[in-house]
C-alpha cells in the first residue's frame, strides 16, 4: 500500500466511522478492530472461530480452560474435577460466588449453581430441549465431534456438582469442554424468557458471567461490552470493550494508523512495512496452529480418482503462494496438522505427478473443473483469491480447464450441507479449536461429518474412523500419537485434502496497551489490559 492509498483511506474512514464510538472510549476503554461480527451471541452455535473470538471469552466462562503459557487445562467455573478410574464419569465441583451479569434486561437472582451447566449442555444433547427444538438442533462444533453420543448421561449431584457419564472413554473430553464453544448460559435467565415466550432472545441478548457483559450494537458496525464489576476473577481494568466490525484490512489498518482502533487484528503481509514504521505500535506474531488447504471432491470424478488427486496435487506451487500470498508470513504445510500441534508428524515432500495413461489424463482434462473458494481473509489465509488465481494457473498451463467461484462463509455453508454439491475443487482451511487433534481430524475427516457439511472432501474412509476411535480411548500418549501419526499417513497417500500453509497468526496494537493475552487457538482475552 503506498503512501496515497493509506492517506486517501485513513480520510474515508474518518468521515465515515469517526464519530461512532463515544470519546470517552479512548480513556476508559479500548476498541477492537476485527473482521467479522457475530450472527449470534451464543458461541454455541457458531461455526466461525472469527466470529466466536468477539463474544466467548468475553461474555462467558467455562467449566476449565487452557492455560495460555503452559497449554494446560486448569479450573473455570469447575474448581477442580475427578475422573473415573474406567474414564466414563467425570465429576465437576463448581465454583461458589460466582455472579452473572445484571443488565438493562436481566437481574439475576443468584449466583451461578449446577442448574445452569445442566441447561447449557441439554440444550445439545437432548432432541426434546426447548432450545434444541429453536436452534434445529444446529450446534456446529458439537456436532461435528459427535458431542450428543459421547453423552450417556448428564446428573446434577448437588447444587454446586454436575456429572458427564460417557458411553465410552474419551481422552479428549475436557479439551472440548475447554473450547471457546463450550459457554455456561444462565438457567434463570433462560427460564424467564420462556416464561414470556421470548426464548430465543437468550442467544441474542446474551447473559454469562465472562469479565465483560453486553451494552449495545450496531449492527455490523460496533458490539459494546461494559465490565463485569463482580467478575470471580476480578473486574478487569478496562471499563467498556468495543468490537468495531471492519472486514477490510485496509481501513482496519486506516483506523489503527489514526488512533480509532487500539487493536487491529490480522494485518495483511504487504502493510507490515507500514507498521514498523510507526514507533507508537507494535506488532505480535505467533506460530499459526492452522492450515489452508485445497480440498478435492472424492465423490465426483474427476477426483474420485486418487491418481488424478495425486496428479493435481503434484502441480501446486506452494512455495509460490507463499511468496505471493503472505510475504513469507507463512511456511509450506506438509501435513494437514502444523508443528505447532503435539501430534504433528512430518511429510518429507508434496505428493508427486503421477504419471497416468495419456488417454485417461486427456479424459480428465476435457472436464471443465468447478473451483469453489470460501472469499473471506482469515488467519489461515488472508488473499484466497489470489491464491486460487495462482493454484488455476498452475493447473491451466498443464491443460486442465478450471472454472472460479467466489463465496462468502454463510452461501458456501449452506451449499457444503447439501446431499450432493457440484464443486470439484474447494479452497479453505480450518484454525484449530482446541489442543487435542480429535477435534482436528474429527471435524475435518469422520464420516459423519460429511453430513454436517465441514468434511470438505467428502472423503469417508472406514480405517481413518477406527483410528480416531482407538485414539481417543486410549490414555496413553504414546498410543494416541502412533493412531495420530497413522491417519496423517493415510491422509497423505489418499491425498483427500492438499495442504499448503500454515499462517502465522498477527496483531497489531497500540504500545499504550499492556496486559493483553494472545490465545493460541484463537481470539484474545482483555481481562487484564489496561491503558498505559
Amino acid at each position: 500500500m503506498n503512501a496515497f492509498s493509506i492517506s486517501t483511506v485513513m480520510c474515508f474512514a474518518l468521515l465515515l466511522l469517526g464519530c461512532e464510538q463515544p470519546l470517552n472510549v479512548k480513556k476508559l476503554g479500548l476498541v477492537y478492530c476485527t473482521e467479522t461480527a457475530p450472527h449470534s451471541f451464543n458461541p454455541q452455535l457458531e461455526s466461525s472461530m472469527n466470529a466466536v473470538a468477539v463474544t466467548s471469552r468475553h461474555l462467558y466462562d467455562r467449566l476449565v480452560e487452557v492455560d495460555p503459557i503452559t497449554q494446560q487445562l486448569v479450573g473455570g467455573v469447575a474448581h477442580s474435577w475427578e475422573v473415573s478410574e474406567d474414564g466414563l464419569r467425570y465429576r465437576f465441583n463448581l465454583r461458589q460466588g460466582v455472579h452473572f451479569h445484571k443488565t438493562d434486561y436481566f437481574s439475576p437472582s443468584r449466583d451461578l449453581n449446577a442448574d445452569d451447566v445442566m441447561l447449557s449442555f441439554q440444550r445439545i444433547i437432548d432432541p426434546e430441549h426447548p432450545l434444541y427444538i429453536l436452534a434445529n438442533g444446529d450446534y456446529p462444533f458439537f456436532n461435528n465431534i459427535g458431542f450428543a453420543k459421547k453423552i450417556k448421561k448428564l446428573r446434577k449431584l448437588s447444587e454446586f456438582s454436575v456429572e458427564f457419564e460417557l458411553n465410552q472413554p474419551d481422552a479428549a473430553f475436557l479439551a472440548s469442554l475447554a473450547s471457546d464453544y463450550a459457554v455456561i448460559l444462565s438457567a434463570e435467565y433462560a427460564k424467564q424468557l420462556e416464561d414470556k415466550h421470548l426464548l430465543g432472545l437468550l442467544d441474542q441478548q446474551p447473559i454469562g458471567t465472562g469479565p465483560f457483559y453486553y451494552a449495545n450494537q450496531r449492527k455490523d458496525h460496533f458490539i459494546r461490552y461494559y465490565r463485569h464489576w463482580l467478575h470471580w476473577r476480578g473486574a478487569p481494568p478496562m471499563h467498556q470493550l468495543v468490537f468495531d466490525i471492519t472486514p477490510t484490512s485496509s481501513i482496519r489498518l486506516a483506523k489503527l494508523l489514526t488512533g480509532q482502533c487500539d487493536i487491529m487484528a490480522q494485518p495483511a503481509a504487504n502493510q507490515l512495512e507500514v507498521l514498523r514504521q510507526r514507533e507508537d505500535l507494535l506488532v505480535s506474531v505467533q506460530a499459526g496452529l492452522n492450515v489452508a488447504y485445497l480440498a478435492f471432491n472424492t465423490q465426483k470424478t474427476p477426483f474420485a480418482d486418487v491418481r488424478v488427486r495425486r496428479n493435481v496435487a503434484g502441480l501446486i506451487d506452494k512455495q509460490r503462494i507463499v511468496d505471493s500470498v503472505y510475504l513469507n508470513t507463512a511456511e509450506i504445510a506438509n501435513s494437514v496438522l502444523s508443528a505447532s500441534s503435539w501430534a504433528y508428524r512430518h511429510q518429507s515432500s508434496s505428493p508427486q505427478p503421477d504419471h497416468l495413461e495419456y488417454p485417461y489424463m486427456e479424459k480428465a482434462k476435457q472436464q471443465t473443473i468447478e473451483f469453489w473458494v470460501l472469499n473471506e481473509a482469515s488467519s489461515y489465509n488472508p488473499q484466497p483469491h489470489k491464491t486460487a488465481e495462482l493454484i488455476r494457473n498452475d493447473l491451466t498451463k498443464q491443460g486442465y480447464q478450471v472454472n472460479v467461484r467466489l463465496f462468502d462463509w454463510e452461501v458456501l455453508r449452506r451449499y457444503l450441507r447439501e446431499p450432493e454439491v457440484n464443486y470439484d475443487l474447494l479452497l479453505i482451511g480450518w484454525s484449530t479449536d482446541n489442543s487435542d487433534p480429535d477435534d482436528f481430524f474429527r471435524q475435518q475427516f469422520a464420516c459423519e461429518a460429511v453430513l454436517q457439511g465441514y468434511n470438505y472432501s467428502r472423503w469417508c474412509n472406514g480405517q481413518v474412523e477406527s483410528l480416531l476411535d482407538a485414539a481417543i480411548s486410549s490414555t496413553r500418549l504414546a498410543d494416541r500419537l502412533k493412531n495420530y501419526y497413522k491417519i496423517q499417513q493415510i491422509i497423505e497417500q489418499d491425498v483427500p485434502v492438499l495442504p499448503l500453509t500454515h499462517a502465522l497468526k498477527m496483531y497489531s496494537y497500540s504500545d499504550t496497551i499492556t496486559g493483553i493475552t494472545w490465545n493460541p487457538y484463537g481470539g484474545v482475552s482483555f481481562n487484564n489490559a489496561y491503558r498505559k
